[in-house]
């Protein structure tokens, strides 16, 4: 039984699966998570390991090194990161994008396991599994207000777990919120006084304040439950601890030789709105949690809790949401104006009844796809909506192949239901070759690796599922709604005949002339698509890797010199801060977020006093005045122009895949000195590289460092060891905590024994320390060690087991004698490795002659752009043996499929002068948008040389053939290339700031697809009438020609033509 047949037969079963279409769909659309772009997900793994004390060289040797050399020989394994500080390790394992992040956790784990040889002091290590999903915060809270710090806390904290039960939030976090302590201040010279120590005062501490279960006493015949009480009732009480008697007997308690203090931790970070201090909190979501239903609920619950503490200014800032709604809606706006300007296309050549039976293709086939890209683990984002915006025009093209092929059947006099099944039937075939031969265009896009390969996957995924949904909808759901409500169909053939006819028989008189000078149109086009190589190698279009879209937001990070105080970075930030809010550019700026003492990376927050990290929150992009680039200028002028020495970059003030830096050089090798000059080496010649600006590199100068050098035989004679050493020194400089103060309610408030701040400022006072020896005398620092005062290193890092530096740099635009000029990242690279550049000097070209045993490696954008080129080129070959498979198979020809295929090269002169015209840059959307085009460009040359054939084997002569069947294919491949075209159209004209990454790519494919076109109705009917004359010389054609051009011309019929579009 035929298809047509079967959904005539069950036509309510079908007009049920419709009304369940229709119901899943719009249900599955409205629950799907809404994000920006799609998280790229690969299996990375953190392996923290903690060793308190120890120096970064020596965790590198002891544990760093051991933990790399286990992992190294990991199945599938990308690359190892790590990065050494002191007291901790942090080994970063990345593998390929193929391996599920489950199975990277696991193979870590297993293998950090077998590890035995780690130092005993050290913790164990910690292995943690990143999500990207989760790595980033979705928001930034402000909370500020009118308390005190402890109340201002207390506020943050409540709002905090009150966040916390919102659906589908993971984490909170607090920046610049102090904990409450209570700080025993001992006074260096009242415990020299009475002989007693620091280890002395901590250890009645921890011996008085217990609550220790004594287990059960039987008393006559009732059982109790014993326990020792000793916790502290009052903070009195610690004040009041007797640490010894003197020798009059006399008990000298902490208060005698300490102040106990309530107070606040110190101040490690500030955060900052608008210059006003406050307290920071940072909102994770849930991997698949729905970041714009997540946000809705996190400001009802903002809302909420206002109400109940009116006093709290609350500011919600850095909402991802707002990227997510402007890019969705941008682009779900251009697909709804692609719509209508398809229907509105149909309406023209098809009329008001064909035009709405061939449009209700589109709705089924998006809802179709809305209910099976969920199942794929497809989320609601840019490149979803994209997909759907390239396919709009192209799911109508089966149902105008339909509607035409049953209307022919009506007019050769088939009743209603009989041109119904035949007409159908008939192109089944055909219609699915040809929608395999563009799905076989975009599933190679999968092959794409790396990032940028699992970022892009979701587009071929949703095009392709909409093409065959399309084609689902024409066979069987179109038939039967035919068959029903189209008992007086037509196809506007008469109407489109009127409008059609003059271009037809313009188009017999061209086609004509091209056969007559077949060498000058191949020649013609042949010189085309060399001047648009030309072009493209000439510099007159930009090279880009990936035109993402702006974001409201410009990240700023300032860092001071390692070692600078917090209150010395804040007044550089506040005069920042002041800076910005007062510009030019004022009116486009809302809001200047600041975190002082904390800069987050990846998931990982880096505390430093050093640190700062600021935030400017544009208003929306179409209100702006000013440019980003504009506003970066002047706050670039403004900071060179401060003295002090620090340090300043900016982040990306766009959205888009994580590709990294622009610019990212990793430099290796043994000497941290030397990468350092190296270092300084290659920022130098990037500096004399215009258009390059915000360098840096990963060399972290550490604090000037007080190396105390024991004497292990006289700490041996003392029965002391190096912990019990350095454990006192840490306790009286920055303080230890020895027990806890259980206060109101259940909060448990750290007791922190540490020396007055005015004895930790001078290093002689610390050579006094006294610790008590095993026999009871106390004995100074001084008499076991020697102090030397040297510079330290702060952090060592890693790459692949080298230790590594890295330069980074962003690329931008710059002006030339009042010209704005634009360079790509592959210019700055060329420079750097010595190709010849406009306006730089000098390069890197004799690295390795140099700086022998050092190498240079790109990493960021250009290890991407590597990668990603490489694997599309790759699947672009695999696209086109796939095209040409299915179209051998079709044609039974190993020629023709070749000659269908050159309108895909062809193509690409649309593309080059499409770019040119619009100012676009050559990017990987743009190659994206030519392996899509291989797809969709033969599908006209298939039909057109299907109908040559036709007509030959009818016994036609090669030219009648050739002249007919183009005239006969020229409305409906104008047709369909117009309404492919036009639903991209609002896309292609679009000023909308979040829609302006995915332009390039509408753009190439209009382009590229109507330059594709022309070549069809005249160039491949040219080659095609070549090919045949060589192969009819040779005696291997299948169709005889006895006919000349001339003769064959000089025919009435051939000069002006039926005239059947």
């Amino acid at each position: 039984m035929k298809v047509a047949e079967t959904s005539i037969k069950y036509s309510i079963l079908i007009n049920l699966l419709v009304v369940a279409i229709v119901i899943l769909g719009i249900s599955s659309m409205l629950r799907m998570p809404r994000e920006e772009f799609p998280a790229v997900e690969f299996g990375r793994v953190l392996v923290v390991t903690v060793y308190p004390g120890v120096s970064p060289e020596e965790i590198e040797q002891l544990i760093t090194n051991k933990v790399e050399t286990e992992l190294s020989d990991l199945p599938n394994l990308d690359h190892i990161e790590s990065n050494t500080e002191e007291g901790r390790s942090t080994v970063s394992v990345s593998f390929d994008t193929s391996v599920d992040p489950d199975e990277a956790y696991d193979l870590v784990s297993r293998e950090v396991n077998k590890i035995t040889d780690l130092p005993a002091d050290a913790i164990d290590p910690i292995i943690i599994r990143l999500s990207m999903r989760e790595l980033n915060p979705i928001a930034q809270i402000v909370v500020s207000g009118d308390f005190t710090p402890l109340a201002l806390r207390e506020v943050a904290e409540d709002l905090k777990n009150g966040l916390l039960k919102v659906d589908n939030i993971s984490k909170v976090e607090l920046v610049g919120a102090r904990d409450r302590q209570i700080w025993v201040d001992v006074d260096q010279a009242r415990i020299d006084a009475y002989g007693i120590s620091l280890n002395d005062i901590s250890s009645v501490l921890q011996g008085r304040n217990l609550n220790i279960p004594g287990g059960t006493a039987r008393y006559g015949k009732t059982e109790f439950l014993v326990r020792t009480l000793g916790q502290f009732e009052s903070m009195d009480e610690v004040g009041r601890m007797i640490v010894q008697s003197d020798a009059s007997g006399r008990a000298i308690r902490i208060s005698d030789v300490a102040t106990v203090r309530d107070t606040l931790a110190r101040e490690q970070t500030k955060a900052k709105l608008n210059g006003k201090e406050g307290i920071s909190i940072f909102l994770y979501k849930k991997g698949d949690g729905n970041i714009i239903k997540v946000m809705e609920d996190v400001r009802a619950y903002i809302a909420k809790f206002e109400k109940n503490v009116p006093r709290a200014d609350i500011s919600v800032r850095n909402d991802g949401s707002i990227d997510v709604k402007n890019g969705i809606g941008a682009l779900s706006s251009s697909a709804l104006q692609g719509i209508i300007l398809v229907f509105l296309t149909l309406l023209v050549f098809l009329g008001w009844r064909n035009a709405l039976f061939a449009s209700t293709g589109i709705p089924i086939a998006m809802l179709i796809t809305f209910i099976v890209i969920p199942l794929l683990d497809i989320t609601l984002n840019n490149l979803t909506i994209f997909g759907l915006i390239i396919v709009v025009g192209m799911v109508v093209d089966n149902s105008i192949v339909v509607l035409e092929n049953i209307h022919r059947f009506r007019e050769e006099g088939a009743d209603h239901y009989t041109s119904i099944i035949n007409g159908v039937n008939q192109v089944i075939s055909p219609v699915f070759s040809s929608t395999l031969t563009t799905v076989a265009a975009f599933m190679p896009m999968l092959l794409t690796g790396g990032i940028m390969g699992q970022f892009l996957s979701v587009f071929p995924i949703v095009v392709s599922v909409a093409l065959l949904a399309s084609w689902f909808q024409s066979m069987v759901i179109l038939p039967t709604n035919i068959y029903q409500f189209g008992r007086r169909i037509y196809s506007g053939e008469d109407r489109t005949t009127r409008l059609i006819r003059p271009l037809v028989k313009y188009y017999r008189k061209v086609i004509t002339r091209a056969l007559r000078h077949r060498w000058l149109v191949v020649g013609g086009v042949a010189f085309l698509l060399l001047l648009s190589v030309v072009i493209l190698l000439s510099g007159a279009i930009r090279f880009e890797f990936f035109p993402a879209s702006l974001s409201q937001t410009i990240p700023l990070e300032l860092q001071t010199p390692v070692g600078t105080s917090l209150e010395e970075t804040n007044r550089i930030v506040g005069e920042v801060e002041q800076f910005i809010l007062n510009m030019k550019q004022k009116e486009d700026i809302e809001f200047v977020v600041s975190n002082v003492g904390s800069l987050s990376s990846e998931g990982v927050r880096d505390t430093k006093t050093s640190n700062a990290a600021l935030s400017i929150d544009l208003v929306p992009l179409k209100d702006m005045k000013f440019t980003h680039e504009e506003i970066r200028r002047d706050i670039r002028k403004y900071l060179d122009s401060l003295p002090g020495l620090f340090t300043y970059k900016f982040g990306q003030s766009r959205s888009g895949p994580p590709l990294g830096r622009d610019v990212d050089i990793r430099i290796k090798g043994k000497s941290l000195e030397r990468l350092a000059y190296i270092s300084d080496v290659v920022k130098a010649n990037l500096a004399k590289i215009p258009g390059v600006e915000d360098i840096d590199d990963s060399y972290d100068e550490g604090k000037m460092e007080a190396r105390l050098s024991l004497d292990q035989e006289k700490l041996s004679m003392a029965g002391l060891t190096v912990a019990q050493v350095a454990s006192t020194i840490r306790m009286a400089s920055t303080g230890s905590e020895v027990t806890q103060y259980r206060g109101n309610g259940l909060d448990e408030i750290p007791i922190l024994v540490k020396l007055n701040d005015s004895y930790t400022q001078d290093l002689e006072m610390l050579k006094n320390l006294k610790i008590r020896t095993r026999g009871g005398e106390l004995i100074a620092i001084r008499d076991l060690a020697s102090v030397d005062i040297t510079s330290s290193i702060s952090r060592i890092r890693h790459y692949d087991g080298d230790r590594v530096l890295s330069v980074t740099a962003a690329v931008a635009d710059y002006v030339e004698n009042g010209t704005t000029k634009k360079r790509s990242t592959s210019e700055v690279v060329a420079a750097l490795t010595g190709d010849k550049l406009r306006g730089t000097k000098g390069s890197l070209s004799d690295f390795e002659q140099r700086f022998p045993g050092y190498t240079m490696e790109f990493g960021g954008i250009q290890e991407q752009q590597r990668q990603s080129y490489t694997s599309l080129a790759f699947g672009f070959l695999v696209a086109l043996l796939a095209i040409f498979a299915i179209l051998a198979s079709q044609f039974r020809s190993y020629v023709q499929p070749l000659i269908v295929m050159l309108t895909i090269p062809f193509a690409f002169i649309g593309v080059v002068f499409g770019l040119l015209v619009t100012g676009l840059s050559f990017s990987l959307n743009t190659m994206l948008s030519v392996v899509a085009l291989a797809g969709v460009v033969v599908n006209n040359a298939i039909l057109l040389i299907d109908f040559i054939n036709s007509e030959r084997e009818a016994g036609k002569d090669r030219w009648h053939a050739i002249i007919e069947s183009g005239s006969a294919r020229l409305r409906p491949v104008i047709l369909t290339t117009t309404t492919t075209v036009a639903g991209m159209l609002p896309l292609v004209f679009s000023s909308d700031p979040s829609s302006q990454a995915w332009r390039p790519l509408a753009v190439s494919f209009a382009f590229g697809l109507t330059f594709a076109t022309l070549i069809t109705l005249f160039v491949i009917p040219v080659v095609y009438s070549m090919v045949d004359s060589f192969f009819g010389k040779l005696g291997m054609t299948r169709f005889k020609e006895h006919t000349r051009f001339e003769d064959a011309i000089s025919s009435q019929e051939m000069k002006e033509g039926p005239c059947k579009p």
